[in-house]
């Protein structure tokens, strides 16, 4: 096998096993959200404009999710939505280092989530959050992301 089919075959089973849990967030899918657990999505806080929004299923499924939680500085959102049929994506322990191949997925409506992959290029990095205050701990990464990704999660 080359490389490019490895490359291939790893995006193949990131979209299988991590797809599931992507969901659009907004009437017209204006970012993207990951399943965290029972009745749990996250998003960030930009994607919402009240305190009610809804989420596209990948199966076409549509809810009306209620905002339950919201840091406006790291602009992070939770939503409590019926996420019955939906795999929440399991938590990983482990640190990222640099040129770790990693993934970002992103609700295109219904059906597939869009999957582009891409490495992680810097490590404990400090960013301003939409307040002006400073978040530390974060990473780079080279994965393209297109409008809607906003949200979505990155593996």
């Amino acid at each position: 096998m080359s490389i490019l089919d490895d490359l291939s075959s790893a995006i193949r089973t990131v979209h299988e096993s991590a797809g599931p849990g992507v969901v659009g967030i907004g009437q017209h899918i204006r970012g993207s959200g990951v399943v965290i657990a029972d009745r749990r999505v996250l998003t960030n806080a930009h994607n919402l404009r009240g305190d009610e929004v809804t989420v596209t299923f990948r199966d076409g499924r549509t809810e009306r999710g209620k905002v339950c939680g919201v840091d406006p500085d790291g602009d992070l959102a939770v939503i409590d939505v019926d996420t019955t049929g939906a795999t929440a994506l399991a938590w990983s322990d482990a640190e990222a280092t640099i040129g770790d191949v990693v993934f970002g997925l992103a609700s295109t409506g219904a059906g597939a989530a869009r999957v582009t992959a891409g490495t992680v290029s810097a490590i404990e990095q400090t960013f301003r959050g939409p307040g002006g205050s400073r978040i530390g701990g974060s990473l780079e990464h080279t994965a393209p992301l297109a409008p809607g990704s906003s949200g979505g999660p990155l593996v």
